[in-house]
């Protein structure tokens, strides 16, 4: 079965986000999937999903921009920082205007920086750290810089708060609950979330997890050539053969003009399609393909 491409899926609460592509794994008979992204298993929402010959694209899909719907319940602290830790703490939430929370969520818009969880997937002397926390071990993570574009109230009713929040990746939002609640000195925890946009991509495209069967699947795949929004150029054959090989070929064989060394560009030809990189060989740009899909395996 030739299922190559990108799946967008809505992954429903209770699943890990690697038990998610294992599933589409089997469901599209590739042994080769990878997710863009890990949702927690209390998240819903859009999981990208690479498939088979597609996941050599990843690289270029990692640095996308993310958008979620966030719910925090102030007043209680996780060991956590959501809903499916155990209650540490609770305290009184004080009276406050949406005027003053807006104030509060600015203070959090822009590059910041954040220390993973101990709940998380992240690796410490080839342990993840989610682990060593149910042993009761605790590590000091260091910071990570990351960067809130925009957070936006969409509702509170003094004690939930709803967020909309667009952020680079490797954010976490219940990191963010978990100072939020600090910051307005009652704590709280991450009682919600759904990932809207990964990218260009929205839940809005995405299908069911229940909804994939191996007789369906393909119909869902974004092919190859799609993925990526690189410009597409079409080259001829003879060039396309040259690139299938490995080959550089000259930019002046393109008539798209100059670019700047560096720019990657996807080319379409009969023999293979791929993505190339504008380099500087011999005193002249060339393309130069560094992610080869032949036409008979795509």
């Amino acid at each position: 079965m030739n299922n190559h491409g990108l799946l967008l899926v809505d992954k429903p609460a209770g699943r890990t986000s690697r038990q998610v592509t294992s599933i589409i794994s089997k469901i599209c008979r590739q042994k080769r999937a990878g997710h863009l992204g890990t949702l927690d298993p209390i998240a819903t929402g859009l999981l990208p999903v690479l498939i088979g010959k597609a996941t050599r694209l990843a690289p270029f899909l990692e640095a996308d921009t993310k958008e979620y719907w966030a719910q925090v319940r102030l007043g209680q602290e996780t060991d956590t920082m959501d809903s499916e830790g155990m209650l540490i703490s609770e305290a009184p939430v004080p009276s406050l205007e949406q005027e003053q929370l807006i104030s509060i969520l600015e203070k959090f818009q822009g590059k910041i920086e954040q220390r993973p969880p101990m709940y998380s997937a992240i690796k410490h002397q080839g342990q993840r750290l989610y682990d060593l926390a149910r042993k009761g071990q605790t590590v000091e993570t260091k910071p990570r810089k990351i960067t809130i574009f925009a957070i936006r109230l969409q509702n509170f009713d003094g004690k939930i708060i709803e967020l909309v929040v667009q952020c680079s990746p490797g954010t976490y939002l219940r990191v963010l609950a978990n100072e939020l609640g600090k910051v307005i000195g009652c704590g709280a925890h991450l009682s919600g979330l759904r990932r809207l946009k990964s990218g260009r991509f929205s839940v809005e495209q995405a299908v069911g997890l229940s909804k994939l069967t191996p007789e369906n699947c393909g119909q869902y795949l974004i092919p190859l050539e799609d993925i990526l929004v690189f410009e597409k150029v079409n080259i001829a054959d003879e060039d396309g053969y040259k690139i299938r090989d490995g080959n550089s070929i000259p930019l002046k064989n393109i008539a798209i003009g100059d670019r700047p060394f560096g720019t990657l560009i996807q080319i379409l030809s009969t023999p293979a399609f791929a993505l190339c990189e504008i380099i500087e060989k011999d005193s002249q740009p060339f393309l130069k393909p560094i992610r080869v899909f032949p036409s008979e395996d795509k």
